[in-house]
């Protein structure tokens, strides 16, 4: 942050202004991962108040005033002390997907069969959590392309984020296929309520939201490459990708599948994905604060190979008085505990 940029943060919990000192850190960590705020509070006022699950919106203001907040959200963890008061909140989303929140199980006689993920989602959020205040918003909510149907699942009881989450990996736009393109779930503010909706990857050949370069914008980087998988095998068929220059790396795809062509197709898809999120990059920046996740931004570095377009998968914002940093990840989404269990 530059002398001259303007910043003043403002943080509001139920209806009253944190008018005091505050300090903490946003994160939109990506991959269907609900957002958070974690916010230290100076101001003794809350001391003694009772904020557990108030609602939460958080005004970044950095180079005018939002119209919308960053972040939104519900308080789900409090910790008060002699000379201040942190918080955790989290977004809408903390009330689907959690073993604390309301279970759905899908049975023979009780079932979701003909509905699809927006359907499923907008039906359960509007009878089971909304009933008698907004914590969800459903305005923006869309299906997919290709659409995933609920018929045929079956869970025992299991948060619906969890259902849904699982279901929307097979949600893949491959109409090119070369370049496969998938879904995640986003929160996105309208001013009066944080909305729940499906996006879909935007193409790395679709023009730049932001340019970055260290002349403007990029503080420091840091990268990792990793070596993507090149064979794989499900359902009795196998496929092969390229002639492996960094090695044989194989992958092993799981699920049902009408036959060995099905299987080989859905594995062709699997490993384009992975070929195409190679590079994990880190960006302290200095611009982008409020970019959307899944945006492009195009990256000028001479000196390295890992110029030109990437996806934003993740993005943090630290804050204080004495300002504002702002981490964005690009390309490789975040690892999730259980993909490892």
């Amino acid at each position: 942050m530059t002398e001259n940029t303007y910043f003043k943060p403002k943080l509001i919990i139920g209806n009253q202004e944190v008018s005091l000192g505050m300090s903490g850190s946003v994160t939109f960590p990506g991959n269907n991962q609900t957002n958070s705020l974690k916010c230290n509070i100076s101001d003794p006022s809350f001391q003694n108040t009772k904020l557990f699950n108030k609602e939460v919106k958080f005004y970044l203001n950095y180079g005018s005033d939002d119209g919308v907040p960053i972040f939104r959200g519900f308080i789900k963890d409090v910790s008060p002390n002699e000379k201040n008061t942190s918080i955790n909140a989290i977004d809408g989303r903390c009330f689907i997907n959690s073993n604390s929140s309301k279970m759905v199980e899908l049975t023979e006689e009780e079932n979701y069969d003909g509905y699809n993920l927006a359907a499923f989602l907008y039906d359960y959020i509007t009878d089971n959590i909304n009933t008698n205040k907004t914590y969800i918003g459903l305005n923006m909510l869309k299906d997919t392309n290709p659409s995933v149907s609920l018929s045929e699942t079956r869970v025992t009881p299991t948060p619906i984020y969890s259902v849904v989450t699982k279901k929307l990996k097979e949600a893949i736009d491959a109409s090119d296929v070369e370049n496969p393109l998938t879904y995640f779930i986003d929160m996105i503010d309208n001013g009066t309520q944080s909305n729940i909706t499906f996006v879909k990857e935007k193409s790395l050949t679709d023009a730049a939201s932001l340019i970055l370069s260290y002349a403007d914008g990029i503080s420091s980087y840091k990268y990792n490459r990793r070596a993507p998988a090149n064979f794989g095998i499900a359902g009795g068929a196998s496929f092969t990708y390229g002639n492996a220059p960094q090695g044989s790396i194989g992958m092993t795809l799981a699920g049902e599948f009408k036959d060995k062509n099905e299987a080989r197709q859905e594995l062709i898809k699997g490993l384009l994905l992975q070929h195409r999120e190679t590079d994990e990059i880190d960006l302290q920046c200095t611009r982008g604060h409020y970019i959307a996740l899944g945006s492009i931004v195009k990256v000028i570095l001479d000196k390295e190979d890992i110029g030109g377009n990437h996806r934003v998968t993740s993005k943090s914002i630290n804050f204080s008085s004495g300002g504002v940093k702002l981490t964005l990840k690009l390309n490789r989404k975040p690892l999730l505990l259980s993909e490892y269990i």
